[in-house]
């Protein structure tokens, strides 16, 4: 017995030391692929680290190359961390990545010269220094005007040593290979491969397919918009071959490619008009490369990435200037592009694209007399706006319920008063003041972006200040019927500027109740959209015992019991669970649940927002209790009474062999948000009756749940899960919950 317990004591500290080694061999391995391989691949617009590994194999085809840029690299960290600049690694180019091109240039600039090794990386130092302390210079001068910081740093030390050194430039020069011009389809390929590995000076074809590997296993859409700014380029390039001008445009042709991929997918969303963006870019990078092939003739400047990033930056100006209407800005370039049109997408399905968003400004039942583009007077510059009356109207009745004029009127939305008038006389009924157009009225400059206008309010009700800061359901005035209203109601519209009759912008209501017919309840919740004229709608306010329940939804380990009955498709099988399976909840520095299931991969967040308990991320989901969960209760409302229905998009993006193609497909072809029609059956009471909602999905096919049903209880959260199929039933039960310690992930692991 003796030995059979040494025995077991010496396996287990074999086992400990290997696995304290793989920890070990695990963290180096990370912080070379987090932060090394990063810092390349976000040259290329890559911010994966183990794909950014490929591009160092690329890069080490010239192994020279590679280890002056791991010196570059270290030489920027290390100033990363003097300056405090904060380098996050910006995509198309940040410190790192402009220190590590700068080094790699003098590796080039110096490899056919007898300078002598260490003077090489003196000059390799002092370049990726000055390439950095310049990169932040750009970072901080264009922060403020939203655009990328690039690798102008690197461009202008480039250009700096190839006109103070040009015996050495006429060397490195000289050493590289002759790009032909191609003559067939053939040719024209392996241009283009060649091409891809220019800017990081390795013009084999071999860096090139890896280049162009890396970046298709980042992002189809990444690759196919370069393609689309490449060809563009290469169209231009050959109609300028047909006037009398010289332009050997192959060596710079990288440029089209790098300014397609920035326009079609980085800096915008994927879709048509970025990828016309694309094709933009592409054509203009190469009209630049012949002006500066003309002003520098036979100077080396004319193959750095200038053209690419003044088309970039050109592009980008233009667009802010234009509006965000037609092609829209991605303000998550860190995701694969694919990735963030799907979120951005999804997030527009919830609240609108950047539309203005307001909350109800009376309280009660009110119809929506005149709407967006309404017969009468919402027309034009002015047609996005509503007017708020009570559903039935009786004239000098002193019901509340029945007429609206001396309403209390609540801010909309958060911002600061800009301008208001008071004195203005209310009109008797059926009379307008047409010399006062808006009447009384209040202007709200709005921290969302533009002003919010209130107008025909009552005289002498408004009781602020011009400056004064007024949050969401601060009081303003009274409904009134002065300026051109013929009986109270209550106009409201955003605009575009502080002047009253400004052109308006599109906005939404969010978290209100509507109807369509006046004698039935509003029992219909919605968290942003537009009302229809003749709506009846009413601001929601929450149900206490409902926002107990779901705002001390606790962190800690739940384990759940799983019963099923006929036949249950394999999507919504467990794999790893023998009829039990443990979900972990944690929350995250932002107060966002995290679910995690022990046997599965991916996780599920969950948020407490201002209107609703709301899923708002599925990461790479393969349990079937945490698909379920997103399907039945994708957002639970405060405002939830027994009766209320609700619709919302499921927040499950397409995983699986097949959106390796879908997804890419989705922003040009269009893509079907699956929706969940909820139904709350019962809400907590102080009999002990749980939250209970019931769902039935927008998506047909044997393989989905016909009905699902979700129970919540006080401090649990969700305790109860059914999917009902076409040949089965699946239900899974918790069976026990230990509270666990908000902030500790180890329980996720």
């Amino acid at each position: 017995m003796r030995i059979k317990k040494d025995n077991r004591e010496s396996v287990q500290k074999i086992r400990a030391t290997i696995a304290q080694r793989l920890s070990s061999a695990r963290q180096i391995f990370n912080l070379f692929g987090s932060s090394l391989s990063r810092s390349l691949g976000t040259i290329f617009f890559i911010p994966h680290p183990w794909i950014g590994i490929i591009l160092w194999v690329a890069l080490l085809q010239n192994p020279r190359y590679a280890a002056f840029a791991v010196l570059g690299f270290f030489v920027a960290s290390c100033l990363d961390k003097v300056l405090k600049t904060g380098d996050t690694q910006l995509l198309g180019g940040g410190l790192k990545a402009n220190a590590l091109l700068a080094a790699v240039m003098v590796a080039w600039l110096t490899g056919a010269t007898e300078i002598p090794l260490g003077a090489q990386l003196v000059m390799a130092v002092a370049s990726a220094a000055a390439a950095s302390i310049l990169a932040a210079a750009v970072m901080r001068a264009v922060g403020g005007a939203n655009l990328p910081s690039l690798v102008w740093g690197y461009c202008f030390i480039a250009a700096v040593l190839f006109n103070v050194c040009p015996t050495c430039t006429e060397s490195a020069v000289s050493t590289m290979q002759v790009m032909p011009m191609p003559g067939d389809a053939i040719g024209w390929g392996m241009a283009f491969i060649r091409s891809l590995g220019t800017l990081i000076y390795a013009q084999s074809y071999e860096a090139g397919l890896l280049v162009g590997l890396a970046i298709l296993l980042w992002s189809r859409i990444l690759f196919v918009t370069g393609v689309v700014g490449w060809v563009s380029g290469v169209c231009i390039t050959l109609a300028f071959e047909q006037l009398p001008v010289d332009y050997y445009w192959l060596p710079t042709s990288y440029n089209y490619f790098i300014a397609g991929m920035a326009l079609g997918a980085v800096f915008f969303l994927p879709g048509w008009a970025s990828l016309f963006m694309a094709a933009l870019g592409g054509c203009i990078a190469a009209f630049l490369g012949l002006v500066l092939q003309h002003v520098l003739p036979e100077s080396p400047i004319i193959y750095l990435p200038i053209t690419a990033a003044t088309s970039i930056w050109l592009v980008l100006i233009t667009a802010s200037f234009a509006g965000n209407n037609t092609v829209w800005r991605n303000y998550t370039p860190h995701l694969r592009p694919e990735d963030a049109w799907w979120y951005a997408k999804y997030r527009s399905q919830r609240l609108g694209h950047n539309e203005v968003l307001f909350s109800i400004p009376v309280a009660g039942e009110l119809r929506i007399s005149q709407g967006f583009n309404g017969s009468l007077s919402h027309a034009g510059d002015w047609c996005h706006a509503l007017d708020f009356q009570r559903p039935t109207t009786i004239d000098n009745s002193p019901d509340p319920a029945l007429n609206i004029w001396g309403g209390a009127v609540y801010s909309p939305a958060s911002g600061y008063i800009e301008r208001f008038i008071t004195m203005i006389p209310d009109n008797q009924l059926g009379v307008c003041n047409y010399a006062e157009n808006w009447g009384n009225y209040v202007i709200i400059r709005l921290d969302q972006g533009g002003w919010a206008l209130l107008a025909h309010l009552q005289q002498s009700s408004i009781v602020l200040a011009i400056g004064t800061r007024v949050e969401a359901g601060d009081y303003l005035g009274n409904v009134g019927n002065s300026g051109r209203s013929p009986i109270p109601h209550l106009h409201l519209q955003a605009q575009s500027s502080p002047e009253p009759g400004s052109p308006t912008i599109p906005f939404r209501l969010v978290n209100y109740h509507s109807t369509l017919g006046t004698n039935t309840p509003c029992n219909h919740w919605n968290t942003a959209a537009l009302p229809a004229e003749g709506e009846i709608v009413m601001a929601a306010y929450p149900n206490q015992m409902v926002h107990k329940v779901l705002a001390s939804i606790a962190p800690g380990s739940a384990v759940w019991t799983i019963e099923s009955q006929g036949h249950i498709p394999r999507n919504f099988r467990e794999s790893h669970s023998n009829g039990i399976i443990r979900i972990n909840t944690t929350l995250d520095e932002a107060g966002q649940h995290l679910f995690n299931s022990i046997f599965e991969e991916g996780t599920l967040v969950a948020c407490l927002a201002a209107d609703a308990w709301r899923i708002v991320e599925t990461r790479q989901l393969t349990s079937s209790f945490m698909k379920l969960l997103a399907f039945v209760a994708p957002s639970i409302p405060y405002s939830a009474r027994v009766g209320m229905t609700w619709r919302d998009p499921v927040p499950l993006m397409p995983t699986g062999p097949a959106s390796w193609l879908s997804m890419p497909a989705a922003p040009y072809i269009g893509h079907h948000f699956i929706s969940a029609n909820c139904k709350c059956n019962s809400v907590p009471n102080v009999e002990g009756e749980r939250l209970y909602i019931e769902t039935t999905l927008d998506l047909s096919g044997d393989s989905s749940p016909l009905k699902l049903t979700c129970e919540f209880e006080i401090l649990r959260g969700p305790v109860r899960i059914q999917a009902d199929f076409k040949d089965g039933t699946v239900v899974y039960s918790l069976l026990s919950f230990e509270p666990g310690l908000p902030f500790d992930h180890s329980s996720a692991q």
